[in-house]
């Protein structure tokens, strides 16, 4: 999560140019197939059949796995878990910390904000579409029950690519499972 947290620092300082190399950041570390696991906070996701997951792309604790979707990642999902240190008490909450994260150097981006579920967590969603570039961005964000950790699953593609990745996307939202912390 921590590349994810800095993903999203650098996206907001320099502009939608960073999404794309938040996208290449995620498709660094070491491969996993059908299911990851992450204890530490207390989950695992289900890896789309035909891809690969990769876990360990940044120092510290492990917080997520990423899954490139094309070659050269256009567009890659993460799914990742982290403490509750914002103190949100919502999902929603969540979200439009995020909105205004990823749209501070572009306001007019088209927004589309939808409830949905990550495995059996009520979850806030939001759709981003950027208007200076093709990029389109979904985050979905759920709490385990007692509010901690934050689960937050991230599309990030193009506008042509989104019909296809948005259903991997969808998949992945669906594979998801708590597990017992270890």
């Amino acid at each position: 999560m921590t590349a994810f947290l800095f993903g999203v620092l650098v996206l907001t300082s320099f502009g939608q140019t960073s999404l794309d190399q938040w996208k290449q950041l995620q498709c660094e570390g070491g491969t996993t197939s059908r299911r990851y696991f992450n204890y530490a906070e207390g989950f695992s996701v289900a890896i789309p059949v035909g891809f690969r997951g990769r876990a360990g792309q940044a120092a510290g604790p492990e917080r997520g796995v990423a899954v490139p979707l094309s070659r050269g990642c256009a567009g890659v999902v993460n799914v990742s878990g982290e403490p509750n240190s914002a103190e949100w008490a919502t999902p929603a909450d969540a979200i439009t910390w995020e909105l205004q994260l990823a749209t501070k150097h572009e306001p007019q981006a088209e927004v589309q904000h939808y409830r949905t579920r990550l495995g059996k967590l009520k979850a806030a969603g939001v759709t981003i579409r950027h208007s200076a570039t093709s990029d389109v961005e979904d985050i979905v964000v759920a709490f385990r029950p007692g509010g901690s950790p934050v689960y937050t699953a991230r599309l990030a593609t193009t506008r042509a690519r989104y019909p296809q990745d948005r259903d991997s996307f969808r998949k992945m939202l669906q594979g998801f499972r708590l597990e017992q912390w270890r």
